[in-house]
């Protein structure tokens, strides 16, 4: 028997021709090209707007000029000033991708008056979530002068604790989760669960077809609020691509990447409050921002121009680690279905029906979340020629 161990932590060498046609790579790339663009320009112009904002003076100007001098009071007002700022910029962006863009390509189904009801409820719900967040952090700030630290501690039990909530208080709010009522297609999914050996005894199904016709599934949330998501979308497809791409998302749970996540996000976000405490502490920054000390929360438009800045240190080690969870996601399902051949198809159609960039630069592969759709379905082959379905082909270790 061939060496039949796939190393996940590395990319699998694909050739996206050798698995997509000319048509098909170029009709992908007629769709992503405008909207990476779009993507792009939304992130200049906000990062152009939020450098005007911390120029100019004018949140640290206002404040006193309308005589708010309590520091809770002044954060508040600070991060309204900023989230309305933040609405004004991505609102025609997102306007343009859901109700023009996406509609010429007939994606999207969302409405103008759906758009402007999501758009409502998730300004509430980043009011409330930055508030949560940002009235500790800046009582550390004013407290300590290792308030990076501490902050980092908060921030990460925050993000692990909204992890939790999210799929009970925040979800709902934007789709209906309704248990999945397809009772054969229940039994199938619960017995690639038993399989698995995984504890899964609810599965939900999202009503995403109100806004898109592009179809997924997800694992979300932890503990007790965990549960395996549909896009009602995706129920149309064969029961066999349903059962691997829900093997794959138990995967995910069952190999406890939430767990391995949890303690890399941490140190990544370690590098993020250093980067904050670096640059926060130097004179001309704080001058630059009008703002004599960091005390002051009209500080926030440079501490929010400032944080991604760690982002895109450790982004790319991020992208990473995810991949790899990926990869393993694949094989884990290869391992519990014994169906390559329904995981090439799932793979090749949902690819190329939601027109993901088939032949991606070198850039987007190192960034991306995911292994390019030729690597995914290489891999694929890779486990079916070596094992022919019999031997397990993961290895995570490395070697």
């Amino acid at each position: 028997m061939a060496d039949t161990r796939i190393n996940t932590w590395r990319r699998f060498p694909a050739k996206p021709e050798d698995w997509f046609s000319a048509t098909e790579i170029d009709k992908a790339k007629r769709y992503t090209r405008p909207l990476s663009r779009l993507n792009l320009g939304e992130r200049l112009v906000g990062g152009a707007v939020l450098v005007a904002l911390i120029w100019t003076h004018a949140v640290p100007e206002w404040l006193n000029e309308w005589g708010i001098d309590n520091w809770v009071l002044r954060l508040l007002v600070a991060m309204l000033i900023t989230q309305a700022v933040e609405l004004v910029v991505t609102l025609p962006f997102g306007a343009y991708r859901e109700l023009v863009y996406d509609k010429r390509w007939e994606f999207s189904t969302q409405t103008v008056g759906g758009f402007a009801s999501d758009a409502a409820k998730g300004l509430l719900v980043g009011v409330v979530v930055t508030t949560a967040l940002l009235l500790p952090l800046w009582a550390l700030i004013r407290a300590t002068e290792l308030w990076w630290i501490w902050g980092w501690l908060v921030m990460g039990v925050f993000v692990v604790g909204l992890g939790v909530l999210a799929p009970v208080l925040i979800m709902p709010l934007f789709n209906k989760f309704t248990p999945l009522d397809d009772d054969d297609l229940r039994a199938d999914l619960l017995g690639v669960a038993r399989t698995a050996d995984a504890d899964v005894n609810e599965i939900q199904v999202s009503d995403a077809s109100r806004r898109t016709r592009k179809d997924n599934a997800f694992v979300t949330g932890m503990g007790k609020t965990r549960r395996l998501v549909l896009f009602d979308t995706i129920l149309a497809r064969p029961v066999a691509q349903i059962r691997s791409v829900a093997a794959h998302e138990i995967g995910h749970w069952k190999l406890g990447h939430i767990k391995r996540v949890i303690p890399i996000a941490a140190g990544l976000l370690f590098v993020n409050f250093a980067v904050l405490r670096l640059v926060l502490g130097w004179d001309k920054a704080l001058e630059w921002a009008g703002v004599s000390s960091l005390d002051d929360p009209a500080a926030l438009p440079l501490f929010l121009l400032v944080f991604p800045a760690g982002s895109a240190l450790t982004g790319l080690i991020s992208a990473w680690v995810t991949r790899a969870g990926e990869r393993e996601a694949d094989v884990f399902a290869l391992e519990v279905t014994r169906d390559p051949d329904a995981m090439t198809a799932m793979l090749h159609s949902l690819h190329t029906e939601n027109l993901a960039d088939l032949a991606p630069s070198w850039w987007k592969r190192a960034t991306a979340t995911h292994p390019h759709a030729a690597e995914r379905l290489a891999m694929a082959k890779a486990w079916s020629d070596a094992s022919d379905g019999k031997e397990p082909l993961h290895d995570g270790s490395g070697s």
